[in-house]
């Protein structure tokens, strides 16, 4: 079995229809409005806050995030606000992850941590079915 790699890519056209055409085969984002998600996934691979996971040259994993406030991510995942972006922020809010195999997302989140050390880190997970929404936040803790 070939080993998980991760990168992150330059923003362009071929990249961002790779990252589309990688997300549209899983809920909840084969569902998702088009316009809202290509948005989404442009930024994201503009501002480099993404990563893809791949293996023999195949992406397997994507994650992508948004640096904010503490106070913003706080409410968004409380759903009393909207995620808005703060590039001087001190938090990032995850907001897509697809993975083809649950055995990258543990190394996918890890990868990604690591690219933001300073920053607590809040997310959502949404589910197909009639459960709601799991909220959860690792905060960094403050010296």
């Amino acid at each position: 079995m070939s080993k998980l790699q991760f990168s992150r890519v330059p923003a362009s056209p071929v990249s961002l229809g790779l990252v589309c055409n990688f997300l549209a085969h899983y809920p909840p984002f084969d569902a998702y409005e088009f316009g809202l998600m290509v948005k989404t996934l442009r930024y994201q691979l503009e501002q480099q806050t993404h990563l893809i996971g791949s293996v023999e040259d195949q992406i397997v994993a994507y994650v992508g995030w948004i640096v904010t406030s503490r106070e913003i991510a706080e409410a968004w995942v409380a759903h009393s606000g909207p995620l808005n972006p703060d590039p001087d922020g001190t938090a990032i809010a995850a907001t897509v992850m697809a993975t083809r195999s649950s055995a990258h997302i543990l190394p996918l989140i890890k990868e990604a941590k690591l690219l933001n050390l300073d920053k607590s880190v809040y997310w959502k997970r949404d589910f197909i079915d009639a459960r709601g929404a799991m909220k959860r936040a690792v905060r960094k803790r403050d010296a």
